[in-house]
């Protein structure tokens, strides 16, 4: 118990050591200040034991001479032509060396008072957050609609990221509706922006691509899946939620394992041609997601009392209980990994080798978020899964 404990304390020192020297070696004023210091012992070294001392004066005193030439006052050398020389590579040392500093002083300034302008720091310290990534012509419905589905949220806890010129960005600024919204202005196909905007802690992650600048479905897919790679390696909890164009990368991003893939063709087909068949089935579809009355259809986890239970006897309690059209079951409802990983982890509790080998094999088949429609009254529920129902919207 007593070497555990040890561990522990002697764990976050060396990982504080480790970060210190990084910056240091990372940092390029820590670099020239490092090497005018070393510049400036040779120099003392020279002055001491390479023949430029003058009698009366010290080293100390050609130092200070040459600090206050900086400041505009006069100077003086030591007589020797050595004295001399040592005197110039101090003052240009320290010309350099002041530069260096006040350099750095401002740029850090100005990037704090950037990043303060831009909110950045307030983002990074988000929590269960919504990221948006990309820009829509109705992007102000989309996110009013994101809060009207999500009655715990507040705008302020949305971040938009977009490279959408400066008028509307302001104008999205401008807006009362979306007054607070956290606004990020940049590349969200990069890294450093996504964790600029809180990735690590975010809850939901919506990538709907850009549609400006005359960019083609092909390029845009193409960022929309770089964008959900990078938020699943920088996030492996968060739910991705993904628009694309084209059927190339919606496959590719099936394969990547996305919890959500939006393939607005897809959708706009089937209403298409289920229209042809039944008149009124695209005034049904939009009343099945929102016609504005409070009524559509969700997803609510199935409580561990439900598991194992009959799909009729949920199907009543629903009905009876809550007025609620039960419609079917989500089967694996949640993240891939996160789904995976808890039944490995239920298989090792397990002596049964037959037992842990069924399970393995249904954690390679398994296919996350299967929608199971209207099933038979016998219908077992199983684990992970959810309630597929037509209600007012909680």
């Amino acid at each position: 118990m007593g070497s555990n404990k040890a561990e522990k304390k002697i764990i976050p020192e060396t990982r504080v050591k480790k970060s210190l020297s990084e910056r240091i070696r990372d940092s390029r004023p820590a670099k020239v200040i490092l090497i005018l210091m070393l510049v400036l012992l040779v120099c003392y070294a020279c002055y001491v034991f390479g023949g430029a001392r003058e009698d009366g004066l010290t080293f100390l005193d050609v130092l200070i001479y040459n600090l206050l030439a900086l400041a505009g006052n006069d100077y003086e050398f030591t007589g020797t032509p050595g004295g001399r020389i040592l005197g110039l590579i101090v003052l240009s040392l320290g010309v350099l060396g002041l530069s260096t500093i006040t350099g750095y002083i401002s740029s850090a300034l100005v990037a704090s008072k950037l990043n303060a302008e831009r909110g950045i720091r307030k983002m990074q310290n988000m929590k269960d957050h919504i990221i948006v990534c990309g820009w829509k012509n109705d992007i102000k419905n989309l996110i009013t609609g994101i809060l009207r589905k999500n009655r715990n949220l507040s705008v302020s806890d949305i971040i938009l990221i977009t490279g959408a010129d400066d008028v509307k960005i302001q104008a999205l600024k401008d807006d009362p509706v979306l007054k607070g919204l956290n606004l990020l202005k940049g590349d969200f196909t990069e890294e450093q922006t996504l964790k600029n905007a809180a990735i690590g802690t975010a809850a939901k992650v919506l990538i709907v691509g850009e549609n400006g600048d005359n960019l083609d479905d092909e390029l845009i897919d193409s960022r929309v899946f770089v964008t959900a790679l990078l938020a699943r390696n920088l996030n492996s909890k968060c739910h991705i939620c993904a628009q694309i164009r084209t059927e190339r990368y919606r496959n590719y991003l099936d394969a990547q394992g996305c919890a959500e893939i939006i393939y607005t063709e897809e959708y706009t087909r089937h209403i298409l041609t289920t229209s042809t068949n039944y008149s009124g089935m695209s005034k049904v579809m939009s009343s099945l997601l929102d016609n504005g009355d409070g009524i559509s259809v969700q997803i609510e986890p199935v409580t561990e009392k439900w598991i194992g239970r009959k799909y009729s006897e949920l199907f009543d309690s629903y009905k009876k209980e809550k007025n609620i059209l039960l419609l079917g079951i989500l089967e694996n409802m949640g993240v891939e990994k996160e789904i995976k990983h808890s039944i490995l982890s239920e298989a090792q509790k397990s002596t049964n080798y037959g037992e842990i080998i069924q399970r393995l094999k249904t954690v390679k088949s398994m296919e996350t978020n299967k929608p199971l429609l209207n099933p038979g009254d016998d219908y077992v529920i199983p684990a992970n899964s959810g309630a597929i129902i037509l209600g007012v919207e909680v």
